[in-house]
C-alpha cells in the first residue's frame, strides 16, 4: 500500500482534510536547515491535514513558520526539533534518564545523538511518540512509543502513517494507550481537530 493509499484509509476513519485546505510545509528547506529530511508519510500527512488533534487526546506536530505562544521557542524546523531539544521539558528529562543508565525508564539516547530519538507527538496520558533516527533513510526509521504510566516502550517498524492507522483502526495492540478511550467524532464530521499549518498556529 502506498501512501496516497494509506492516506485515504486513515481519511475514511478520521475525517476527510480541512474544508479550507492546508499551508503546505517547504519541505525542500528541511537538509539545511537542519540537516536532514523528515520521512514522506509524515510529509504527507502534514501537507494533507497539518497539525492536528486526533479525538481531542493524540496531538500531531508539523514545523510551522508562525511564532509559538512560547516566548523561546524558535519557528520553522528548528520550532519543530524544539519539541525534543526543550531543554527543561520531558524529552530533556528522558535524555537525562538514558545518560545515567536508566533504560527501562529510556532505552534510546535522544536527538541531535546518533540513532537519537526525534519526537512527533503525545497525547493527554503523557504518552510520547517519536521516530527512532536509525540510519540515513527517514522513511525506514521506526515509530517509538513511550507509555509513561506503563514505564514501556514499544517500536512499531512499519513507520509513521501505518503506525497512526493501526492505531485508529484498533490494529495496534496499544490502541487504547495512544488514543485513550477511542476515535470519537469532535466536530464537522471529523476526529480531529485542525491545529495549525505552516502559516498559522491555532
Amino acid at each position: 500500500m502506498n501512501v496516497e493509499e494509506t492516506l485515504d484509509r486513515l481519511g475514511a476513519v478520521i475525517g476527510p482534510p480541512p474544508e479550507d485546505g492546508v499551508v503546505p510545509v517547504p519541505w525542500e528547506r528541511a537538509p539545511g536547515e537542519i540537516g536532514f529530511q523528515l520521512p514522506a508519510d509524515y510529509r504527507a500527512f502534514a501537507d494533507r491535514y497539518g497539525s492536528v488533534s486526533i479525538s481531542n487526546e493524540l496531538h500531531i506536530y508539523t514545523p510551522s513558520a508562525a511564532p509559538s505562544s512560547q516566548i523561546a521557542e524558535p519557528v520553522g524546523f528548528e520550532g519543530f526539533l524544539f519539541n525534543t531539544t526543550e531543554p527543561y521539558g520531558y524529552c530533556a528529562w528522558l535524555a537525562q534518564a538514558y545518560r545515567d543508565g536508566d533504560y527501562d525508564e529510556c532505552p534510546y539516547p535522544l536527538f541531535p545523538a546518533e540513532g537519537g530519538l526525534l519526537k512527533w507527538g503525545n497525547n493527554y496520558n503523557s504518552d510520547h511518540f517519536f521516530w527512532l533516527i536509525r540510519g540515513p533513510d527517514p522513511d525506514r526509521w521506526p515509530v517509538a512509543a513511550k507509555f509513561h504510566s506503563m514505564r514501556e516502550w514499544d517500536l512499531f517498524e512499519g513507520g509513521f502513517l501505518k503506525f497512526l492507522l493501526a492505531a485508529v483502526t484498533q490494529q495496534y495492540p496499544y490502541h487504547d494507550d495512544v488514543v485513550p478511550d477511542g476515535l470519537k467524532q469532535v466536530g464537522d464530521g471529523r476526529a480531529y481537530r485542525f491545529k495549525g499549518d505552516w502559516s498559522k498556529r491555532l
